[in-house]
């Protein structure tokens, strides 16, 4: 898997965020960079939502013991159209001019428990047809869990960060919480094999980037660093939009020790998203 990861990102750059490009609309050279500014932090919010780790955990945790590897997909419905025929911000730092429409990021997960009812996890991902990857962790705790009479509650904070292109340094740090009941069933009477766990859940993501451009070159293009970390120079109060709130949802289903997750996010006035996975649970 890792020798058809590395071939797949070689082979196919058809994807690649470039900055430079924004020099120019179609065939026409940008006069005023201003007229980046709207295209840029499109694709910067949106990369960064997308990198972003992704919640598809409900709230109960593995135990001390437990581990758990799977293999995700995440499909996100990214501005990818432009308006009345024009290029899209993502078509304006594609090298073709034609971006792939929404962003797909395969993923490989990994999960283990400790005590206290407490987890870490990390993810590698890669951009689809690009030579991108995505390296994120985070970790859960779970105060209440474990109890009939009321739904397993967890917490996650966690951080991910987008790499290999040398245009543009860009993460994402997100915290949320998460509501879940696990329902156990089996084929037998007394004796249950597998389990039903829907679950909800809210959060938020903090988004920062900042190019790798020389310094006058970005200045002509109209690109600035970005930042919703209140200790960074590039933090404006005035300015919202780099910490998102963002809702999710969905279920998983377990036999055994095998288990299969079907869930969504949404970033609203950023974009929805929605994951499948499946994997082992030892």
């Amino acid at each position: 898997m890792l020798t058809l990861l590395a071939t797949l990102t070689t082979a196919e750059a058809a994807d690649d965020v470039d900055l430079t490009l924004l020099s120019h609309r179609g065939e026409n050279p940008v006069v005023d960079p201003t007229e980046n500014l709207a295209d840029y932090q499109t694709v910067v919010q949106e990369l960064g939502v997308a990198v972003a780790n992704k919640p598809m955990n409900p709230a109960e945790t593995l135990g001390v013991n437990g581990f758990e590897v799977g293999i995700a997909s995440t499909l996100a419905f990214n501005s990818n159209k432009g308006v009345d025929g024009s290029l899209s911000p993502w078509d304006r730092v594609n090298e073709d001019g034609d971006a792939s429409n929404g962003l797909w990021i395969p993923w490989v997960m990994v999960r283990k428990g400790l005590p206290l009812s407490a987890e870490v996890g990390a993810n590698l991902g890669w951009v689809g047809f690009s030579r991108q990857t995505i390296f994120g962790g985070y970790g859960r705790i779970a105060p209440l869990e474990g109890y009939k009479q009321a739904p397993d509650v967890a917490f996650q904070i966690g951080y991910a960060g987008y790499v290999g292109n040398d245009q543009i340094e860009l993460g994402a740090m997100d915290w949320s919480g998460t509501l879940s009941y696990t329902l156990p069933f089996g084929t037998l009477l007394g004796i249950n094999s597998a389990s039903f766990a829907p679950y909800a859940g809210a959060g938020q993501v903090i988004l920062h980037a900042q190019s790798k451009l020389d310094a006058d070159l970005a200045q002509n293009l109209g690109i600035t660093p970005v930042s919703g970390f209140k200790n960074t120079d590039a933090y404006d109060a005035t300015d919202p939009q780099w910490r998102k709130a963002r809702i999710h949802g969905g279920m998983r289903i377990v036999s055994r020790t095998f288990h299969m997750k079907l869930g969504a996010t949404w970033t609203p006035q950023v974009m929805p998203e929605i994951h499948v996975g499946m994997g082992f649970t030892f």
